[in-house]
């Protein structure tokens, strides 16, 4: 597996879903035609990318141990097994401090949806970013993962919602 500089796997993060342009822009910067006028010409289309992009800009300059994996499992999912199997996953990108299962309602009502949110935290930053790239968008039983940076303070403080 070949390892690329930040500037090329945000790029390839961010076009993920242009698909073919994608591609092209991944293989002019294997070739080493990374200009800056390449990334400035890329376009970002549909409301995935458009948040994609945003959660990319709000986490540019800042660097994290600690990912966020969304919808890859339901509430119903959840079980004693659960944190062993993705320490163990993640293991394949780095080393795990720490893997905490949150489960919250998105609402006061008691019938309200659960959501479950899996941090994971590990020793370096650098772990955590290619656990993200690898992570993110692929499926896992049936679910498409959302894995993200989270901001390694609020983690650190505990702020697990929002």
């Amino acid at each position: 597996e070949l390892w690329y500089p930040r500037r090329v796997r945000e790029a390839v993060v961010s076009t993920q879903s242009t698909g073919e342009k994608a591609k092209k822009t991944i293989e002019q910067l294997q070739k080493g035609d990374n200009s800056i006028s390449q990334e400035e010409n890329m376009s970002i289309t549909g409301s995935n990318a458009r948040f994609m992009i945003m959660q990319k800009l709000a986490m540019k300059d800042k660097e994290s141990s600690v990912m966020v994996l969304k919808n890859m499992v339901s509430f119903e999912d959840v079980d004693d097994d659960l944190e062993d199997e993705i320490r163990e996953e993640c293991s394949k990108y780095g080393s795990v401090k720490k893997v905490s299962v949150y489960q919250e309602a998105q609402s006061e009502a008691e019938d309200a949806e659960i959501v479950v949110k899996i941090f994971v935290q590990f020793d370096k930053t650098s772990e955590c970013e290619v656990a993200v790239n690898s992570l993110n968008g692929r499926w896992f039983g049936g679910r498409s993962i959302v894995a993200t940076l989270y901001d390694e303070q609020r983690y650190l403080r505990d702020e697990l919602s929002g």
